[in-house]
């Protein structure tokens, strides 16, 4: 979980210090999803956590918490709610398959 909530908080300052508008732009959501690909090696994660964000969460919100040094961001509410998000995405994807194990 706190790997989790690691990547997370690294998307978030990848996405850069934009000015805030009302709505995401482009590099706010390349920022998001290729940071967090690169941490937890699934696009598709990133892809359904970037959507929860974009729908629920305000950009100046967003924008506020990048600017926090990242020992604030981790503790900081915004960052357990997109953990959350995280969490019910990866509920979401389905699970590779496990190879039955071999027995002698």
């Amino acid at each position: 979980m706190r790997a989790l909530l690691a990547f997370v908080v690294l998307a978030l300052a990848a996405c850069g210090q934009q000015l805030s508008t009302a709505e995401y732009t482009p590099q706010h959501a390349f920022g998001f999803t290729e940071s967090c690909t690169a941490q937890s090696g699934s696009r598709e994660l990133c892809t359904c956590i970037w959507g929860k964000v974009e729908a629920n969460v305000p950009r100046a919100d967003f924008d506020a918490l990048e600017r926090l040094p990242a020992a604030e961001r981790t503790d900081h509410p915004l960052s357990r709610q997109i953990e959350g998000y995280a969490v019910e995405c990866a509920a979401t994807l389905p699970q590779p398959a496990t190879e039955p194990a071999v027995t002698p």
